[in-house]
Protein backbone atom coordinates (compact mmCIF):
# COMPACT_ATOMS: atom_id res chain seq x y z
CA UNK A 1 0.00 0.00 0.00
CA UNK A 2 2.97 2.12 1.31
CA UNK A 3 4.51 1.38 -2.33
CA UNK A 4 1.78 1.91 -4.35
CA UNK A 5 0.85 5.62 -2.78
CA UNK A 6 4.86 6.57 -3.31
CA UNK A 7 4.52 5.57 -6.73
CA UNK A 8 1.45 7.96 -7.17
CA UNK A 9 2.62 10.57 -5.40
CA UNK A 10 5.94 10.77 -7.62
CA UNK A 11 3.67 10.26 -10.94
CA UNK A 12 1.54 13.54 -9.63
CA UNK A 13 2.17 17.40 -11.03
CA UNK A 14 4.75 19.03 -8.65
CA UNK A 15 2.39 21.76 -7.39
CA UNK A 16 4.97 24.15 -7.06
CA UNK A 17 6.58 22.84 -10.31
CA UNK A 18 3.08 23.53 -12.08
CA UNK A 19 2.90 27.42 -10.91
CA UNK A 20 6.79 28.18 -11.56
CA UNK A 21 5.84 26.86 -14.82
CA UNK A 22 2.76 29.58 -15.31
CA UNK A 23 4.83 32.16 -13.56
CA UNK A 24 7.12 31.27 -16.87
CA UNK A 25 4.71 31.34 -19.36
CA UNK A 26 3.46 34.46 -17.92
CA UNK A 27 6.66 36.07 -18.17
CA UNK A 28 7.35 34.85 -22.03
CA UNK A 29 3.76 35.86 -22.86
CA UNK A 30 4.51 39.41 -21.73
CA UNK A 31 7.84 40.28 -21.73
CA UNK A 32 8.00 43.11 -23.88
CA UNK A 33 5.34 44.66 -21.47
CA UNK A 34 7.55 43.62 -18.11
CA UNK A 35 10.24 44.65 -19.18
CA UNK A 36 8.88 48.43 -19.98
CA UNK A 37 7.33 48.13 -16.66
CA UNK A 38 10.68 47.56 -14.72
CA UNK A 39 12.26 50.29 -17.03
CA UNK A 40 9.58 52.81 -15.76
CA UNK A 41 10.45 51.99 -11.85
CA UNK A 42 13.54 52.12 -12.51
CA UNK A 43 13.47 55.45 -13.99
CA UNK A 44 11.01 56.98 -11.61
CA UNK A 45 14.02 55.70 -8.98
CA UNK A 46 16.53 57.70 -10.91
CA UNK A 47 14.77 60.82 -11.11
CA UNK A 48 13.51 60.90 -7.38
CA UNK A 49 17.15 60.25 -6.38
CA UNK A 50 18.50 62.90 -8.69
CA UNK A 51 15.54 65.06 -7.33
CA UNK A 52 16.54 64.49 -3.89
CA UNK A 53 20.22 64.84 -4.31
CA UNK A 54 19.65 67.74 -6.14
CA UNK A 55 17.56 69.86 -3.05
CA UNK A 56 20.04 68.31 -0.49
CA UNK A 57 22.42 70.27 -2.13
CA UNK A 58 20.92 73.21 -3.07
CA UNK A 59 20.03 73.85 0.38
CA UNK A 60 23.44 73.40 1.64
CA UNK A 61 24.94 75.61 -0.59
CA UNK A 62 22.45 78.10 0.49
CA UNK A 63 23.20 77.09 3.90
CA UNK A 64 26.62 77.97 3.37
CA UNK A 65 26.13 81.51 2.00
CA UNK A 66 23.34 82.62 4.79
CA UNK A 67 25.71 81.05 7.70
CA UNK A 68 28.93 83.25 5.75
CA UNK A 69 26.67 86.44 5.96
CA UNK A 70 25.07 85.90 10.05
CA UNK A 71 28.83 85.29 11.12
CA UNK A 72 29.95 88.09 9.51
CA UNK A 73 27.29 90.24 11.29
CA UNK A 74 27.59 88.87 14.34
CA UNK A 75 31.63 89.22 14.90
CA UNK A 76 31.11 92.72 14.97
CA UNK A 77 28.52 95.22 15.75
CA UNK A 78 29.17 98.45 13.17
CA UNK A 79 27.49 99.71 10.24
CA UNK A 80 29.62 98.04 7.78
CA UNK A 81 28.88 94.69 9.13
CA UNK A 82 25.17 95.60 8.97
CA UNK A 83 25.23 96.22 5.27
CA UNK A 84 27.53 93.24 5.23
CA UNK A 85 25.11 91.02 6.32
CA UNK A 86 22.69 92.73 4.34
CA UNK A 87 24.45 91.94 1.22
CA UNK A 88 24.84 88.85 1.92
CA UNK A 89 20.78 87.89 3.27
CA UNK A 90 19.93 89.12 -0.37
CA UNK A 91 22.66 86.96 -1.96
CA UNK A 92 21.24 83.99 -0.48
CA UNK A 93 17.86 84.85 -1.34
CA UNK A 94 18.15 85.74 -4.89
CA UNK A 95 20.36 83.02 -5.96
CA UNK A 96 18.34 80.11 -3.63
CA UNK A 97 15.10 81.49 -3.40
CA UNK A 98 13.35 78.49 -2.69
CA UNK A 99 15.42 77.40 0.18
CA UNK A 100 15.00 77.55 4.01
CA UNK A 101 17.65 79.92 4.17
CA UNK A 102 16.26 82.00 1.87
CA UNK A 103 13.03 82.37 4.08
CA UNK A 104 15.67 82.98 6.94
CA UNK A 105 17.47 85.40 5.33
CA UNK A 106 13.87 87.51 5.08
CA UNK A 107 13.56 87.66 8.91
CA UNK A 108 17.30 88.64 10.06
CA UNK A 109 16.85 91.29 7.03
CA UNK A 110 14.18 93.10 9.04
CA UNK A 111 15.91 92.41 11.95
CA UNK A 112 18.87 94.18 10.86
CA UNK A 113 16.64 96.86 9.17
CA UNK A 114 14.52 97.44 12.70
CA UNK A 115 17.87 98.22 14.09
CA UNK A 116 18.82 99.93 11.17
CA UNK A 117 15.70 102.21 12.37
CA UNK A 118 14.49 101.50 8.87
CA UNK A 119 10.85 100.27 10.01
CA UNK A 120 9.48 100.32 6.58
CA UNK A 121 12.38 98.02 5.14
CA UNK A 122 12.25 96.12 8.27
CA UNK A 123 7.91 95.36 7.79
CA UNK A 124 8.39 94.71 4.61
CA UNK A 125 10.88 91.67 5.00
CA UNK A 126 8.63 90.41 8.28
CA UNK A 127 5.96 90.52 5.70
CA UNK A 128 7.87 88.67 2.86
CA UNK A 129 9.05 85.72 5.91
CA UNK A 130 5.63 85.67 7.35
CA UNK A 131 4.14 84.75 3.88
CA UNK A 132 7.17 82.65 2.90
CA UNK A 133 7.22 80.62 6.37
CA UNK A 134 5.48 77.18 7.50
CA UNK A 135 2.45 78.22 10.11
CA UNK A 136 4.53 75.63 12.28
CA UNK A 137 7.79 78.25 12.56
CA UNK A 138 8.30 79.16 16.06
CA UNK A 139 9.89 82.71 14.63
CA UNK A 140 6.36 83.64 13.36
CA UNK A 141 5.10 84.45 16.30
CA UNK A 142 8.90 87.29 16.58
CA UNK A 143 7.94 88.66 13.06
CA UNK A 144 4.37 89.70 13.82
CA UNK A 145 5.84 91.15 17.19
CA UNK A 146 8.60 92.61 14.96
CA UNK A 147 5.51 93.97 12.86
CA UNK A 148 4.18 95.30 15.52
CA UNK A 149 6.81 97.63 17.04
CA UNK A 150 7.95 98.83 13.87
CA UNK A 151 4.17 100.56 13.93
CA UNK A 152 4.84 101.26 17.53
CA UNK A 153 7.87 103.20 16.53
CA UNK A 154 6.02 104.97 13.77
CA UNK A 155 3.22 106.00 16.77
CA UNK A 156 0.63 103.97 14.80
CA UNK A 157 -0.89 102.71 17.75
CA UNK A 158 -4.40 100.88 16.61
CA UNK A 159 -2.00 98.79 13.61
CA UNK A 160 0.94 97.92 16.30
CA UNK A 161 -2.33 96.44 18.43
CA UNK A 162 -3.52 94.85 15.29
CA UNK A 163 0.18 93.05 14.59
CA UNK A 164 0.55 92.10 18.58
CA UNK A 165 -2.58 90.35 18.70
CA UNK A 166 -2.08 88.17 15.80
CA UNK A 167 1.48 87.20 17.03
CA UNK A 168 -0.85 85.92 19.96
CA UNK A 169 -2.88 83.71 17.86
CA UNK A 170 0.11 82.10 15.74
CA UNK A 171 1.19 78.26 16.94
CA UNK A 172 3.94 79.44 18.76
CA UNK A 173 2.66 81.91 20.78
CA UNK A 174 2.62 79.99 24.04
CA UNK A 175 6.42 80.04 23.93
CA UNK A 176 6.29 84.16 23.68
CA UNK A 177 3.53 84.36 25.84
CA UNK A 178 5.44 87.05 28.45
CA UNK A 179 6.30 89.08 25.18
CA UNK A 180 3.51 89.32 23.55
CA UNK A 181 1.60 89.79 26.99
CA UNK A 182 4.25 92.95 27.46
CA UNK A 183 4.25 94.40 24.36
CA UNK A 184 0.05 94.44 24.04
CA UNK A 185 0.24 95.86 27.42
CA UNK A 186 2.35 98.86 26.22
CA UNK A 187 0.23 99.75 23.72
CA UNK A 188 -3.09 100.10 25.42
CA UNK A 189 -0.98 102.32 27.85
CA UNK A 190 -0.27 104.15 24.93
CA UNK A 191 -3.90 104.51 23.84
CA UNK A 192 -4.90 105.81 27.54
CA UNK A 193 -6.86 102.14 27.68
CA UNK A 194 -5.69 102.07 31.26
CA UNK A 195 -7.73 99.20 32.85
CA UNK A 196 -6.61 96.86 28.95
CA UNK A 197 -3.03 97.70 29.86
CA UNK A 198 -3.37 96.30 33.68
CA UNK A 199 -4.77 92.90 32.62
CA UNK A 200 -2.13 92.41 30.03
CA UNK A 201 0.66 93.32 32.58
CA UNK A 202 -0.66 91.31 34.83
CA UNK A 203 -0.46 88.50 32.15
CA UNK A 204 2.92 89.34 31.74
CA UNK A 205 3.62 89.52 35.32
CA UNK A 206 2.75 85.53 35.49
CA UNK A 207 4.99 84.03 32.57
CA UNK A 208 7.94 85.50 33.98
CA UNK A 209 10.61 84.19 36.19
CA UNK A 210 13.01 86.72 36.33
CA UNK A 211 12.88 88.60 39.33
CA UNK A 212 13.99 92.00 37.35
CA UNK A 213 10.91 92.10 34.79
CA UNK A 214 8.39 91.03 37.80
CA UNK A 215 9.86 94.00 39.93
CA UNK A 216 9.31 96.23 36.82
CA UNK A 217 6.03 94.70 36.35
CA UNK A 218 4.75 95.11 39.65
CA UNK A 219 5.65 98.74 39.34
CA UNK A 220 3.84 99.49 36.74
CA UNK A 221 0.79 97.31 37.70
CA UNK A 222 1.16 99.98 40.82
CA UNK A 223 0.99 103.17 38.91
CA UNK A 224 -2.11 101.72 36.67
CA UNK A 225 -4.22 100.11 39.87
Amino acid sequence: MTNKLEKKELEAPDQVTVFLMKIRAFIETHRTRIYMGAGAVAILFLLAGGVYFYQMNYENKAADLYNGAFSAQMKTNTPDAADNAIKGFKDVISRYPRSNAAVLGYYRLANIYFTKRDYDNAKLHYQKFIDSASSRNDLLTLAYNGMGACEEQKKEFKKALEYYEMAMKTKSAASFEYLSYKNTARIYEALKDNKKALEFYQKALSKTADPVNSILLKRKISTLS
